[in-house]
């Protein structure tokens, strides 16, 4: 049992043999224990700032996530495209174009001659996509050549 002594005026207060001593006001009378209204307030504000914030970053990473899942899925269409060229005789590569099964990602190939080399040709690869309103796009370039076996 914590120890009480009297003081002037005839309350009680904790002694100091152990105890915790009352919150005193700024006139020196015993505080209820608990919050003010204004600390309580404030404490509140703190929260609501820092979930704000919170909000953002995940919007932010959310955005960046779903930018970066597309970007990802166009590479592997455009390498998708340029290794089912390479697979294709050297004289039936020609430009042509084609779509995700998504229908998101355009991708078209361009298929000329590498001037000024014979036997060569050029290959760009164009993978396309909109991302909240604006252009995207993954390019890949490559040289193919003729091989001719003896």
């Amino acid at each position: 049992m914590i120890p009480l002594t009297r003081r002037q005026g005839g309350r009680f207060d904790v002694a100091d043999a152990g105890g915790v001593a009352p919150r005193r006001s700024a006139a020196g009378t015993p505080r209820a224990a608990g919050f003010t209204l204004i600390e309580i307030l404030v404490g509140i504000a703190v929260l609501g700032l820092a979930s704000a914030a919170a909000a953002v970053v995940m919007r932010v990473a959310s955005d960046m996530i779903g930018e970066n899942s597309l970007h990802g899925k166009a590479i592997a269409r455009a390498q998708e495209a340029m290794e089912d060229l390479r697979m294709l005789p050297f004289d039936d590569m020609q430009s042509g174009a084609g779509a995700s099964d998504d229908g998101v990602i355009a991708v078209h190939w361009e298929v000329r001659p590498n001037d000024p080399e014979k036997g060569m040709k050029m290959v760009v690869v164009s993978a396309v996509w909109t991302w909240k309103g604006a252009p995207r796009s993954y390019v890949l370039k490559t040289v193919y050549s003729k091989v001719t076996r003896r």
